[in-house]
């Protein structure tokens, strides 16, 4: 069997060579890898080509930049292995970590996730998945993302495996998406599975806002009100998607107020957020609540979800939102 490894790069040439060779040096050998260089102006592309020229495993795109979402879906477009894994260009891997996904995609098993390393400049950490090691029904398994849906576990697409014939039922990335596009993309997949495989280790190496890394420059965007309005109307379509999957497989009406409380947590997050955010003036703040009042998915949540029921979860979110503030503060000092 195949494997499609899938990796948009763009200007990550500090990383990049660390992240081909873990990649070209897996125990599992039969490999196709697809670099997709998305406009990068560092030299990311030439380092690209020399691996393309030295093994011929690799195969290298290069476009103009248009985002990770577009950049994935040209490199699915090329896939010609029998599965697919997603690697981020400033990341690295265990090198037995894709002969371990692939002995784990047994039959009717349409999906493997793994554990993984969690780093920065000033710690590393294991991350263990959101379920404990099994094999769960699909059913099973979509009830439990809703206990924790903001679990790296479920959004991330690099600590899986997939299909590529589930992948080719018109599973792609929602290309206006530049954040939560990889959960989303993770639910779309999920209509297509019959079982998950889960296993407890780390096999991954993920990198935890590097200074050239999406994830950061979200973060940093995050101080710009523009930039911001733009994350939060984001946010809240990560929502839309998610209430209407579980519509879509009829689990819904199982599961309301669980898949109500993601949005009620984002609530209760945002406005904190808007509330300590000490870049923006009086009325960029009150822009900013204006998108999360005048929503409607916001409009409909409390009279979806019983008035105690509300304020008790309110309540809890608000405390626990404010001891990140102030951890984070505090660190910061």
């Amino acid at each position: 069997m195949k494997v499609s490894i899938i990796i948009p790069v763009y200007n990550a040439i500090e990383y990049l060579k660390a992240c081909i060779d873990s990649v070209l040096q897996q125990t599992y050998q039969n490999l196709e890898v697809i670099l997709v260089d998305d406009g990068s102006t560092d030299g990311s592309g030439e380092i690209c080509d020399s691996y393309a020229q030295s093994d011929e495993r690799v195969q290298v795109i290069h476009q103009e930049n248009q985002g990770v979402s577009i950049a994935r879906n040209t490199g699915l477009a090329q896939v010609k292995g029998d599965y697919v894994q997603f690697v981020d260009s400033d990341d690295w891997l265990d090198p037995n970590m894709t002969e371990i996904l692939v002995e784990e995609m047994k039959a009717e098993v349409d999906l493997v996730v793994c554990g993984f390393y969690e780093q920065n400049l000033e710690y590393a950490k294991v991350s263990a998945p959101a379920d404990p090691k099994g094999i769960y029904d699909r059913n099973l398994y979509l009830g439990r993302i809703t206990k924790n849906p903001y679990s790296f576990h479920y959004g991330v697409l690099w600590n899986k495996l997939f299909r590529t014939e589930l992948l080719k039922k018109q599973v792609q990335f929602q290309e206006a998406m530049d954040f939560g596009e990889d959960f989303i993309f993770n639910l779309q997949y999920l209509k297509h599975v019959r079982k998950i495989a889960v296993l407890d280790q780390p096999l991954y190496y993920y990198v935890r806002y590097n200074t050239g890394s999406l994830m950061y420059r979200q973060a940093v965007g995050k101080a710009e009100v523009e930039k911001y309005k733009r994350y939060l109307e984001k946010r809240l379509l990560i929502f839309r998607n998610y209430k209407q999957f579980y519509k879509e497989v009829e689990m819904y009406d199982s599961f309301s107020k669980e898949i109500l409380c993601y949005l009620l947590k984002v609530y209760v997050s945002e406005r904190l957020e808007i509330a300590v955010a000490l870049s923006f003036s009086k009325q960029e703040k009150q822009e900013c609540y204006e998108i999360l009042k005048n929503n409607p998915d916001m409009i409909a949540l409390q009279q979806e979800l019983p008035s105690l029921f509300y304020f008790k979860k309110s309540l809890q979110y608000t405390l626990g939102k404010i001891k990140v503030l102030l951890r984070n503060r505090f660190v910061k000092n």
